[in-house]
């Protein structure tokens, strides 16, 4: 990874907190943890047609500076959409953390 490659903002958020709405079902509390500086690389997304709606999937991989405390539970906030992680991995010796990324769109 090149520091001149680094040039995408990402907030990382994370459950902090899950409150019983009126049916007491957990409402899911997302909070911001970070803003991170990455370098993103477009993946193949999918496109698919269900229930009669077509609906996509776009997915994108960063990579950022090594994190340890990045896991699949937490999402990003990156052009305006939630991503969901989906996979994180180790690249060097805790030198790089790279992560893909799914943000679903309907259409």
């Amino acid at each position: 990874m090149r520091a001149g490659k680094i040039d995408r903002h990402l907030t990382l958020q994370r459950v902090t907190n899950r409150i019983p709405n009126g049916f007491n079902e957990p409402v899911e509390v997302w909070t911001d943890i970070a803003i991170l500086e990455a370098q993103q690389r477009p993946d193949r997304g999918t496109e698919r047609f269900a229930a009669q709606q077509l609906s996509g999937q776009a997915v994108m991989t960063f990579q950022i500076r090594y994190r340890a405390d990045l896991t699949i539970e937490d999402r990003i906030v990156y052009g305006g959409r939630i991503w969901n992680i989906v996979d994180v991995r180790e690249l060097g010796r805790c030198a790089v953390t790279e992560f893909v990324a799914v943000a679903r769109a309907e259409a």
